[in-house]
């Protein structure tokens, strides 16, 4: 049967598509939610690295096994900082006392790019 071309079927296409429109958003919506229970299931478990006890020192073996887990290749996480804090102190002509180290999260990284945009844009005017 199909829909005719006056008031009654373009009320019927509109009813349609206004039923159509909740059901495929809903869909999308269900969707997404479960990316997060994909996430779940999918997480790797994390290595912990190896910590040398007080008085001894790491091998070489537990060295690379650390340079290998880290984000800068070749470097552990504890030789980076020393490395940046040797470079900080000689720039600044002074001694330098890291306080803390943490990785940037995502959420970082996003606040460094809105004040690095909004710096440059500041500067334009």
């Amino acid at each position: 049967m199909p829909i005719q071309d006056n008031l009654h079927g373009a009320l019927l296409i509109s009813a349609i598509d206004f039923i159509l429109s909740f059901v495929i958003i809903g869909g999308i919506g269900l969707i997404l939610a479960m990316f997060p229970l994909l996430n779940k299931f999918s997480k790797q478990d994390t290595k912990k690295l190896p910590v040398a006890p007080r008085g001894k020192e790491l091998t070489p073996a537990d060295t690379s096994i650390v340079a290998q887990e880290t984000l800068h290749p070749g470097l552990s996480d504890q030789q980076l900082v020393v490395l940046l804090t040797a470079a900080a102190a000689e720039m600044l002509g002074g001694p330098v006392r890291v306080e803390k180290f943490k990785p940037l999260t995502a959420k970082d990284l996003n606040w460094t790019a809105q004040g690095r945009s909004d710096l440059q844009s500041h500067r334009l005017k």
